[in-house]
Order: C-alpha cells, then sequence, then structure tokens
C-alpha cells in the first residue's frame, strides 16, 4: 500500500510537470497527452497485470463450477483467496460444505462464511445458519444431482473405481455408490455442534436482508419454517410456521416438503439439499 501511495505521488507530479512547465497547458496536447498515458503505463502496469490476472482466474474458476470441472474452480479459487480476493469466499465456504473438489470440512466452511460474511456477502448468512443447524452431525451430506460428467471427473470416478476394485475385487459394487452424495471425511480440526440459537439468529437476519428472488430464500423460510414448529432455537408457533412452510412452497423450495414431514411426523432431519 505505501509503495501504491508512493508511485501515485510521483506520476501525478511528473504529470502536472509536464502540463504545467511544457509551455502553456494547451500546446502540444497530444504529446503531453502520450506522455502521460507511457507514465501511468510504467508506473502501474505490475498493478494492472495482477488486476488483469485476478479477474480472469476468478472468470475462469466460475466458468468451471458452472461447467462441473470442481477440482479446477476448488483450486483457482484458493489461488484468488490467497491474492485477498474476497469474491471468492462463497464460492469456497459452499464447496468446503458440500464436498465439491475437494474434502468435506464443516470448519473451512464456517470460516470462510464468517469471513465472507464480514465482505457483505449476505448469501453466506445463510449457509452459516445451515451450518448452525445441523454442526457436523450429519451422516450423510446434500444430494444434489450433477450434469454430464467432464473429461476431469470422469477419471477421477475411474481411479475410485480401480481404488475399490482393489480393495474388494469387485468392481459392480464400487460402481453402485451414489457419485452425488458425499461422505463426511476425517479433516475436522474440532467437532461442532448444532446451536439452533445462532441457526434462528441468522436466518432472522438473513430473511430481513435477502429478496424473495435469491436462490435460497426459499429454503431458509422452510428451515425457519421447521425451528418454529418444533420449538429447535426459538418459541412454538405453528400458525407462523404454517405460513413460512406455505411460503417456502411457493418459492419452490427444494427442501420444503422434507422438512414439513420431519416437523409433522417429530422426527429429526437427516439429509439437506444446499
Amino acid at each position: 500500500m505505501f509503495l501504491f501511495i508512493i508511485k501515485t505521488l510521483t506520476s501525478f507530479g511528473l504529470i502536472y510537470a509536464i502540463f504545467g512547465f511544457y509551455g502553456n497547458v494547451s500546446d502540444n496536447l497530444f504529446v503531453k497527452s502520450l506522455l502521460c498515458v507511457c507514465i501511468l503505463l510504467a508506473t502501474y502496469w505490475v498493478d494492472l497485470f495482477r488486476f488483469s490476472r485476478i479477474f480472469l482466474n476468478y472468470f475462469r474458476a466460475v466458468r468451471c463450477l458452472k461447467k462441473g470441472r470442481y477440482y479446477k474452480a476448488f483450486s483457482l479459487f484458493e489461488r484468488l483467496l490467497s491474492a485477498e480476493f474476497a469474491p471468492s469466499l462463497p464460492h469456497l465456504a459452499r464447496m468446503r460444505f458440500i464436498g465439491l473438489g475437494t474434502n468435506i470440512n464443516v470448519n473451512a466452511a464456517k470460516y470462510f462464511s464468517e469471513r465472507a460474511i464480514r465482505n457483505d456477502y449476505q448469501e453466506c448468512i445463510y449457509l452459516l445458519a445451515v451450518i448452525n443447524f445441523f454442526g457436523d452431525s450429519l451422516s450423510e451430506y446434500f444430494t444434489r444431482t450433477y450434469g454430464r460428467m467432464n473429461a476431469d471427473d470422469v477419471s477421477a470416478k475411474k481411479n475410485i473405481i480401480k481404488k475399490g476394485a482393489g480393495r474388494t475385487g469387485n468392481v459392480a459394487d464400487t460402481e453402485k455408490t451414489p457419485a452425488t452424495k458425499k461422505r463426511r471425511t476425517s479433516v475436522h480440526n474440532s467437532p461442532i455442534t448444532p446451536d439452533y440459537n445462532e441457526c434462528v439468529f441468522h436466518l432472522q437476519s438473513y430473511l430481513e436482508k435477502a429478496s424473495e428472488t435469491d436462490r435460497d430464500y426459499g429454503d431458509a423460510c422452510a428451515l425457519m419454517a421447521y425451528c418454529l414448529y418444533t420449538g429447535k432455537g426459538v418459541p412454538k408457533n405453528i400458525e407462523k410456521s404454517n405460513d413460512l412452510f406455505r411460503h417456502a412452497a411457493m418459492l419452490r423450495a427444494k427442501n420444503v416438503d422434507y422438512l414439513k414431514n420431519c416437523a409433522l411426523n417429530n422426527t429429526e432431519v437427516s439429509n439437506y439439499s444446499i
């Protein structure tokens, strides 16, 4: 930062000298403008190169994520975070929580979510609420149907099948394992227990700040409705719970039917889509 300030003061001093001492201000404007451009390029070419590389890597990472190249996307987002590029935080939090292109690590997901919220990425409030609700207690994490597998994913799947065949001698048994389910790994630094009070606090904060057109708004309503119906982290309110369930259903939330059944049958939530 100190070097950047020095470079800025120096470049503005040179530009002022060019316009102030080389004849009248209006004389030879083309030459003066060309000299100013050269000075600015010579001063800031390193910064321009860094910014260009950061934004190029970000768009590459987002494109890889959309195309299902999760390992490459996660690697690029990590590289961007090392350059203090805050827009990578929401992606890293979600990928760490679900296990896209990396091992599931709830501690890391919570850490990235909190950093993202401090940088005004309010969509991570919902993810933090989900982490507070479940902790690391789910035996099977989040199911999601991915699109057509790309070459990287096919290669990764073949390696998994080969390892499974070497252990059991039966490739078919390995192939039966659902590709869309990730189990918890032993990479947690410390256990995280459910905290329903914190969950409700973050859900209320998210519902106040978010818009109904946001991707997670309906599921936030459904999860809040479940908490109100069961009295987890908030006093029971069946009437308000039913209103939120209806609103979540209107918004076509992914988890509303499952959460409503769990609430009506008084059963624990053991699966969740995110």
